[in-house]
């Protein structure tokens, strides 16, 4: 004898369950970013996923972990490697330039060894400038056991002034950071304030968000057939270059140049970094920048620097790295002006190259005189 089905039964059964899916996905929140089909069905990624809105060959997700899982550096870590992590903004990560002429493939093709080991070049660095956001993905990628750690920075990078979308996205770690660690941050009472309702726990709530984690994976695909991950000219010629001529004003973020800029610089996010590295040393470096030589060249040094912030910025990093015994490049001025690109930081490939040239000596210093104990490198 068959029974009869019910229509609104069963829709209110389905609604239910759906309701108790949804609270549970809230409650439980379960780890999908550390999920990844990256360094198991595809290779892993030479830099992190990012978009500027040009290309459908990548995606934005901001979500460290999940950035992170679909990096090579995700990857278990060989006996016979030298884990070197580079650090920093978008000069770093390579803007206006392809994966494989991005910094750590051009260091890679140097194929350094020391101690019977190779020296590997990975690359997490993230466009937007923020010692928080780097401190973030020093603390995310320490788990992948490296070596070395190259923190790449600048003014910029150490007056963060704004929630940017990697901050909202890794909100808990960046407020936990500033909390442990006594950070500074302007916007931090916003922040707090940002706290995700629980309909934006659920599925439905996070459904942008696991959509963008779902195209991520898919791209796997684009990116294992072609190693493709922006669609980008070497010099794209709608981006203006660096101008010789700069503007006539001072300020600098409309600050002028009575401001104690030192006052607001986080240097307390760089020893958070070296506590949280442990052994792994980090050798910081001042990132090389374009200088104008036209007109008002005497008031800045570029579009982004009037004089003097960035002197300020220079000294305070000196006496920074002598108090706190850093390792230390400041390579400010030693890259010639032709060899820059979109902004005063952004590098050729050609560029890149010479800054390699520079830091490479120190990295081989520091790694090839570890010596070794038994069956390992100390």
């Amino acid at each position: 004898m068959r029974s009869d089905v019910h229509p609104l039964r069963l829709v209110a059964k389905a609604l239910l369950l759906f309701v108790f899916v949804n609270a549970a996905y809230a409650l439980a929140q379960p780890p999908v970013s550390s999920l990844s089909l990256y360094n198991v069905m595809f290779p892993g990624r030479m830099r992190l996923p990012f978009d500027d809105g040009s290309s459908t060959y990548t995606v934005m997700i901001d979500d460290v972990s999940a950035m992170l899982a679909s990096h090579a550096v995700a990857k278990p870590k060989p006996e016979d490697e030298y884990r070197v992590l580079l650090i920093g903004a978008s000069s770093v990560w390579g803007e206006t330039l392809l994966p494989n002429e991005s910094i750590s493939e051009p260091w890679n093709a140097l194929n350094n060894q020391c101690n019977g080991k190779t020296i590997k070049f990975h690359n997490p660095g993230y466009p937007h400038p923020s010692v928080i956001k780097d401190l973030i993905i020093v603390e995310e990628s320490v788990e992948y056991d490296p070596d070395l750690i190259v923190w790449f920075t600048t003014l910029n990078s150490l007056i963060p002034r704004r929630i940017s979308a990697f901050m909202d996205a890794n909100r808990e770690d960046a407020l936990r950071l500033m909390d442990t660690y006594d950070l500074a941050f302007p916007e931090r009472e916003t922040l707090i304030q940002l706290e995700p309702s629980f309909y934006q726990r659920t599925i439905i709530g996070q459904r942008s968000y696991l959509n963008r984690w779902f195209k991520l994976q898919l791209l796997g695909f684009v990116w294992s057939a072609d190693r493709t991950d922006m669609d980008m000219q070497y010099f794209p010629e709608n981006v203006e270059g660096n101008s010789p001529d700069v503007e006539d004003h001072v300020l600098y973020r409309q600050m002028e140049p009575t401001t104690d800029l030192q006052k607001l610089m986080v240097f307390e996010a760089f020893a958070a970094g070296q506590e949280i590295a442990g052994v792994t040393p980090i050798l910081f470096v001042n990132e090389p920048m374009f200088i104008a030589s036209g007109e008002n060249s005497d008031l800045r040094y570029n579009r982004g620097y009037p004089r003097w912030a960035y002197d300020q910025y220079r000294e305070a990093m000196r006496e920074e790295a002598i108090r706190s015994q850093w390792k230390y490049l400041d390579l400010w001025n030693t890259i010639p002006p032709e060899y820059f690109s979109d902004t005063a930081l952004h590098l050729s490939a050609e560029g890149d190259r010479l800054l390699i040239e520079q830091v490479d000596p120190l990295v081989k210093s520091m790694l090839c005189q570890k010596k070794k104990k038994g069956n390992r490198y100390d």
